[in-house]
């Protein structure tokens, strides 16, 4: 139990750290992802007398694989795809996959209230409902041809953290 609340600690230290950066400087620093990673590695390849150094790297695995896509196609920062990871290694597969879960139903949020907030509720339905007929009706996105308005640069760090959190929340909820 107290292993579990250092772990849990560490990962929300980091979570806080990486949202704080993102926020200040739109970059998600290595020497907050890399030692989280580590730690969530070395905690677990102990934990289980090795045996879940498996559990850590496939949470790692898989937090990478959900967002590197978006990565490649310019949708995010590299930062924000090794917080995924590092989360993944402290919390393992299944618990990634249910706070990038929540992490994107809060993303989509997010980009709605940030779109409202800069363009206006009326262009913001304007602009999604053009998105969804192009998509449904058309088969091809037009969203990269809508006109290109500077809308601020959306913090997944922040996102992430708390979807994380909120994945985690029953979890941390036992421990206490």
């Amino acid at each position: 139990m107290t292993t579990q609340l250092v772990i849990h600690g560490v990962l929300l230290i980091g979570l806080i750290s990486a949202g704080i950066s993102d926020v200040r400087s739109s970059r998600v620093p290595n020497f907050i992802t890399f030692p989280l990673a580590l730690v969530g590695l070395g905690f677990h390849a102990i934990s289980d007398s090795g045996n879940g150094i498996l559990f850590s790297v496939e949470g790692l695995g898989l937090g990478f694989s959900l967002l590197i896509g978006f990565y490649v196609y310019g949708g995010m920062g590299a930062g924000d795809v090794k917080l995924l990871a590092a989360v993944g290694a402290v919390v393992g597969p299944l618990n990634v996959f249910v706070g990038f879960l929540f992490a994107s139903l809060l993303g989509g949020l997010y980009a709605l209230a940030m779109m409202g907030w800069h363009l206006g509720l009326a262009q913001t339905a304007e602009r999604i409902k053009i998105i969804l007929v192009s998509m449904v009706f058309m088969k091809i996105n037009v969203a990269a041809s809508l006109e290109q308005t500077a809308l601020p640069k959306l913090r997944y760090a922040l996102v992430l953290g708390l979807g994380t959190l909120i994945g985690q929340g029953y979890q941390w909820f036992q421990i206490i």
